[in-house]
């Protein structure tokens, strides 16, 4: 984040490196909130679509690892780690596909960036291409 803070509080004017910097903290703070509810969400619905509910017990251990790690607690010796290792594996592959996915939108917003920032054709004013269609 200190690169983007740099670019945004240098470009800033002078008289106006406060609001800048308000700005930015706030961008900060609500891509943050934003990014933990919406990747928050998307990790806990993988978590129950790949998490295979053991013949017998409640759906609940479907709806988190915390869930199935305490009803884990009540089983035997054997039912409890086999329902550990299925939870934990549905965990991980939750984990994994969140990162894919946010991994997938930094390239994309990347590409954009990179796109938006590449030099126009010589002559052309910036923003405006006066090329061939």
């Amino acid at each position: 984040m200190t690169a983007s803070s740099s670019v945004i509080m240098l470009s800033a004017p002078e008289d106006r490196a406060g609001m800048a910097a308000s700005i930015e903290k706030v961008s900060f703070e609500l891509g943050g909130a934003l990014g933990i509810a919406v990747l928050g969400s998307v990790m806990s619905a993988l978590y129950s679509q790949t998490m295979i509910v053991p013949v017998g017990l409640s759906d609940t251990v479907a709806d988190s690892l915390d869930e199935a790690l305490l009803v884990g607690k009540t089983l035997g010796a054997a039912a409890a780690a086999r329902l550990t290792v299925m939870a934990r594996g549905a965990f991980d592959r939750a984990f994994f596909g969140v990162i894919a996915l946010a991994t997938a939108l930094s390239l994309a917003v990347a590409l954009g960036i990179w796109r938006k920032a590449a030099p126009s054709p010589a002559g052309a004013a910036p923003g405006r291409y006066d090329g061939p269609l």
